[in-house]
């Protein structure tokens, strides 16, 4: 029943921040968007209580860096450190994925994230000015954070890393290279949509460690 509430909180409170978002209101996203990592943490607290071990803590701890990255991005000063902030988070999602792994190494998936990240940055190179090193930085990890989630064969996770890679790439273009409402939209409901799956395939996974 808590869960069911959380849930229902969580799909409103997520509505009013597209909402804001598409009428371009920053001061009322410091409360929707900031609410959305917390209600999922809630939720995925309910969820797997019966299960306090050393993954499900990191995973929770990857989620509140996932919250400080949407604070600090809230402002324009604040792209380092939310860059700095979902840096930290996929770490420790790739730990928790590295810890669920049931497949062998694909050589041929590690490269073509390598090409698509090649790709994005080159794309991207131009307009990244002193930022270069950061977003190739943050390029890589977030590659090999879809690597392993991949390696987990847990569909929920692998969908949630591939739309988080969706999310972060049309977060790049919309912040580097030209912002639209379309474009900001489609992050948001990429970067819930991500987080939610990563969330639902946590609780899934039969591993307690």
């Amino acid at each position: 029943m808590k869960t069911k509430i959380l849930k229902i909180i969580l799909f409103i409170v997520f509505l009013a921040d597209l909402f804001f978002v598409f009428k371009n209101q920053t001061e009322p996203r410091f409360f929707t968007k900031t609410l959305l990592i917390p209600l999922l943490i809630l939720i995925y607290v309910f969820e797997s209580n019966s299960r306090k071990n050393l993954l499900n803590k990191t995973f929770v701890i990857g989620l509140i860096f996932s919250f400080f990255g949407d604070f600090f991005l809230l402002f324009k000063w604040g792209f380092l450190a939310g860059l700095g902030s979902f840096l930290l988070a996929h770490v420790l999602y790739i730990f928790c994925f590295l810890k669920l792994s049931v497949r062998k190494h694909l050589p041929f998936l590690a490269v073509a994230l390598s090409l698509y990240a090649s790709g994005l940055i080159f794309y991207l190179f131009p307009y990244l000015n002193e930022m270069k090193i950061p977003v190739i930085i943050y390029g890589l990890v977030i590659s090999t954070m879809l690597y392993f989630a991949v390696l987990t064969s847990n569909k929920n996770l692998i969908f949630g890393a591939v739309l988080f890679v969706i999310s972060d790439s049309v977060l790049s273009i919309n912040l580097f290279v030209k912002e639209t409402v379309v474009l900001s939209l489609l992050v948001m409901i990429t970067y819930i949509s991500a987080q939610w799956f990563l969330v639902k395939g946590m609780i899934s996974n039969p591993k307690k460690l």
